[in-house]
């Protein structure tokens, strides 16, 4: 019958290794906390922080014995970043309890584990791995020294994680495990966390050490900006504004230009009365109180042309 695209095999995985929709995300989710109930997958693979909750799908590296299947293992938060700055060609990570799972991507975490991947990629470890409170660049540095560069890696490892896994099976069941062994395990991991489900529920979970680091660093921040940063206090709350009826503004008065109003009242009157006189001042006069233009009734005008200009002529 035709595949759905979901069921065809991404690349780093054999053919027979497709997903199937015979179980839901309630029955993934069952079988990944299956899988942290275990010792080794209670810390995180990179750094000490307790109780990881997010997973990281390591791609087989070179040097892996063929057919072999994606690993997974379990990390912290902080860790997660760097693993999935690292590409989907070394790491694919997803989230225990956001994420919707596939069933290929449960049966990776169920071939691997931490105490496996660490024992293949930490082989020739020879260097401290990051405390719970490193910051974000150590980190990084030795994830990626851990699995991009390879430099603890070891390709024998995986027949010594292959003959532990078999003592595990042997040690744990007398043979080696069957597939209706697996899933009488399942079950009864599955009834263990029914019954420890409201005790669970009910129980709160202490920040992390990274996580009181943070806040810790945050605070000291927000004292030395004056207590301006990002918390919140009364004086920064803006008030809302109070809305006031707007008030109608009067009418403009209307103005007739025909209307010439009432000629009889006191302001026409007033506006029509006749000019005050004017003082007209009078012609000056001399010493004798004689006009001035009298000086000039004894002046004769002659129109005789001077003897010498008309030689000149």
């Amino acid at each position: 019958p035709p595949t759905s695209p979901d069921s065809t095999p991404p690349p780093h995985y054999p053919p027979f290794y497709t997903q199937t929709a015979t179980m839901s995300q309630a029955d993934f989710k069952r079988r990944l906390k299956a899988l942290m109930l275990r010792p080794e997958n209670q810390v995180c693979s990179d750094c000490p922080e307790r109780q990881p909750r997010w997973a990281s799908l390591i791609v087989p590296p070179p040097g892996a014995p063929p057919g072999s299947l994606p690993m997974g293992a379990f990390c912290c938060l902080e860790c997660s970043g760097s693993h999935r700055r690292l590409g989907v060609h070394i790491s694919f990570v997803r989230s225990v309890n956001l994420d919707q799972w596939k069933e290929k991507e449960v049966l990776a975490m169920e071939n691997g584990g931490n105490q496996k991947v660490n024992l293949i990629f930490e082989a020739h470890l020879n260097v401290a791995k990051p405390t719970n409170t490193a910051t974000g660049p150590i980190r990084e540095r030795f994830i990626r020294d851990k699995y991009e560069r390879r430099k603890f890696y070891d390709p024998n490892a995986f027949a010594l994680a292959s003959e532990m896994e078999s003592n595990n099976n042997n040690s744990g069941h007398g043979s080696s495990a069957s597939e209706g062994d697996k899933q009488k395990v399942i079950a009864g991991v599955q009834r263990r966390l029914a019954a420890e489900r409201p005790a669970v529920a009910t129980a709160v979970r202490k920040p992390s050490d990274a996580a009181r680091k943070r806040v810790e660093e945050r605070a000291a921040r927000n004292r030395s900006m004056g207590g301006n940063g990002v918390a919140v206090n009364s004086n920064s709350v803006r008030s809302k504004p109070i809305k006031t009826p707007a008030v109608a503004a009067a009418p403009a008065p209307v103005v007739d230009l025909l209307d010439f109003g009432d000629f009889d009242s006191p302001e026409a009157t007033a506006a029509v009365a006749p000019p005050a006189p004017v003082a007209v001042a009078s012609a000056p006069t001399t010493s004798n109180n004689e006009p001035v233009l009298d000086l000039f009734a004894n002046m004769s005008v002659s129109n005789d042309v001077p003897q010498q200009q008309q030689q000149q002529q």
